[in-house]
């Protein structure tokens, strides 16, 4: 769950750091106190768009940091590994902690931190998909867009659940077999492309082959061509300089090595006297052993160091072509060898491409029927499963004054895919969902998004959230405001929802709704307050029943707070406290055997 939220130098507030606990948390206050800037600093956290105009008047830098305490299996890790990010769970751990923090410098560029570990944006995006949803007033996205109704069809079947046996589920199979097959077909069509493009192409390769053949370049050889050719070109400089010191160690009178020598023998009768001398005496001996070893070496190399012209003139030669075919595929030599083993596949493939692709078009055939039979079982499923899931949702609905309201779960066929037997195979399978809703009777059921008012909308997002509650994966829920327009009992039920809801996740909920405010477990009231003619939003955490009590009341009665307000709200605190009726609970247990039924029925079939 996410634990702590800490803000600083963002919109009006200073600093603000706000602990979240397990089950509801709910946030009040007034209109315009700064409600909505601890949701979009959550965004932030998840990776949203921070620029230097999100900072605070006089503020250097703004920061906004997000701690959750996460389960070590959950998929966040995995991908935080993947992306090079420092961030495991201890061995043996039960959960881990994970700490994201977003900064934004006033002229300068934003960053992003995991863990204490720099990383991109578009990498924390990626990385802390799934750990919160989000969803607000204005911003019903993930169920406004159609392309979600078929996750959100599936997460409520299971099919993307192992099952019991541990078998892998039908439509990650599927998936594997649909990906292998759409590659298939992209090869046969690269193979099907115009043969006279295919020809030139390989009249092309062909005739950079040769030229990269014919040099016949060797890892290395390069920079051995380079050392060879200063040798030669220095021949009579190196030559002398080795005569020189041939001269100087060993070879004249009065060189190192007679000198040495000398001292040697002067030692060697003092040594017999004091015995200390006789370490440095054999120091003398091998130095006298070493220089006569280097002038013979010497003068081994300055009889055989030449300066052979013709040699001189094929290594410049040789040089000069390698460091062309260097220039012309990708800058190294290296790289024209691997350039030179890639064109010879590429053209081997261009060459053979008849052969390949009498092959490909029979792997397309098996993987297709493959990939049809998976389709089938998914297709079957998710039949059944709709049906159970638009009833599911109807019933969450009822209990939230829409009742009347009638919705479906239309399958149709992918916009695009894999053709296989006449139908179409998508990424997902033989056809997408599309959630349909008829508010009023007699109105023919259209989509969310064409239909649905504000109202609607946010008591259909907590109807599906509690649906599926049980497969999604997702452990926090965050409703900005989405008890707008709606009061008196259907915000009773509504709050009981959520606090029903909040039993298996973490609920994080922005209200004006005391009806709502009374089942929190944790209540925060953000507050606006002027000091020294700056405008400071603060967040409190409400820990006695009287300041909640206080809070609720304030939110029935306004700024006078009455002894009948304070009366009104402790009752509602009391029924919120109150279980709710057995008849919902069963209710509940009944409507997960339809999705789990048809996902034990897919697995068999798979």
């Amino acid at each position: 769950m996410l634990t702590t939220l800490r803000i600083s130098g963002l919109a009006v507030v200073d600093a603000v750091e706000v602990r979240f606990g397990p089950g509801l948390n709910v946030l009040t206050g007034e209109t315009g106190a700064g409600k909505s800037i601890l949701v979009n600093a959550l965004h932030l956290v998840l990776g949203g768009r921070m620029t230097a105009d999100v900072l605070r008047e006089g503020a250097d830098e703004a920061v906004v940091e997000a701690l959750f305490d996460l389960p070590a299996a959950h998929p966040v890790f995995g991908r935080l590994d993947a992306a090079g990010l420092p961030v495991r769970p201890e061995p043996g751990a039960a959960s881990c902690e994970l700490l994201v923090r977003r900064v934004a410098a006033r002229g300068g560029r934003g960053r992003a931190f995991v863990n204490g570990a720099l990383c991109t944006v578009s990498m924390l995006e990626t990385a802390l998909r799934g750990v919160v949803d989000i969803s607000g007033q204005h911003e019903h996205v993930s169920l406004l867009d159609p392309s979600v109704h078929l996750e959100l069809l599936d997460a409520f079947a299971g099919l993307d659940a192992i099952s019991e046996g541990g078998a892998e589920p039908t439509l990650l199979r599927y998936r594997a077999a649909h990906a292998a097959l759409a590659a298939l077909v992209r090869e046969r069509e690269a193979l099907a492309a115009d043969e006279g493009e295919r020809a030139r192409r390989a009249d092309y390769l062909a005739f950079q082959l040769r030229e990269l053949e014919s040099a016949d370049p060797r890892p290395g050889e390069l920079e051995a061509l380079e050392d060879e050719r200063r040798v030669l070109a220095s021949a009579e400089k190196l030559r002398e300089a080795a005569r020189a010191a041939e001269a100087l160690a060993y070879g004249e009178e009065g060189s190192a090595s007679e000198r040495v020598g000398q001292a040697a023998r002067a030692l060697a009768e003092a040594s017999l006297l004091d015995r200390r001398l006789e370490a440095p005496l054999g120091l003398l001996r091998s130095a006298a052993v070493e220089l006569e070893e280097a002038g013979r070496e010497l003068g081994r190399y300055a009889e055989t160091v030449g300066g052979d012209p013709e040699r001189l003139a094929a290594v410049e030669d040789r040089h000069e072509l390698l460091r062309a075919l260097a220039r012309k595929h990708g800058g190294t030599l290296e790289g024209a060898i691997a350039r030179r083993d890639q064109m010879r596949g590429e053209l081997a493939r261009l060459q053979g491409g008849g052969e390949r692709l009498a092959v490909v078009q029979t792997e397309i055939e098996q993987r297709g029927r493959e990939a049809a039979r998976l389709a089938a079982a998914l297709s079957r499923a998710r039949a059944e499963a709709a049906q159970a899931f638009a009833e599911a949702v109807r019933r969450e609905l009822a209990g939230l004054a829409m009742g009347r309201c009638r919705l479906e779960v239309a399958l149709l066929p992918p916009e695009a895919g894999v053709e296989v037997g006449g139908k179409l195979l998508g990424p997902a399978g033989a056809e997408r969902a599309e959630i349909l809703i008829a508010p009023n009777p007699g109105e023919p059921p259209r989509g969310l998004g064409r239909i649905a008012s504000g109202g609607e909308l946010s008591r259909l997002l907590l109807a599906v959230k509690r649906t599926i509650s049980r497969r999604d994966p997702v452990a926090t829920y965050v409703f900005d405001e989405v008890d707008a327009g709606i009061g008196g009992a259907v915000a009773e039920a509504m709050g009981r929802v959520l606090s029903d809801v909040s039993k298996g996740r973490q609920v994080i909920c922005i209200t004006h709704l005391p009806q709502v405010a009374a089942f929190a477990d944790r209540h925060h009231r953000v507050e606006k307050r002027v000091a020294g003619g700056r405008t400071h939003t603060g967040v409190e955490l409400l820990g006695e029943d009287a300041e909640r009590r206080q809070e609720v009341a304030r939110m029935m009665a306004g700024v006078t707070v009455t002894a009948s307000a304070l009366e009104h709200a402790a009752a509602l605190m009391a029924a919120a406290r109150q279980p709710a009726a057995p008849a919902a609970a069963s209710e509940r247990g009944r409507r997960a055997v339809p999705a789990r039924a048809a996902a034990r029925r897919v697995a068999r079939a798979g």
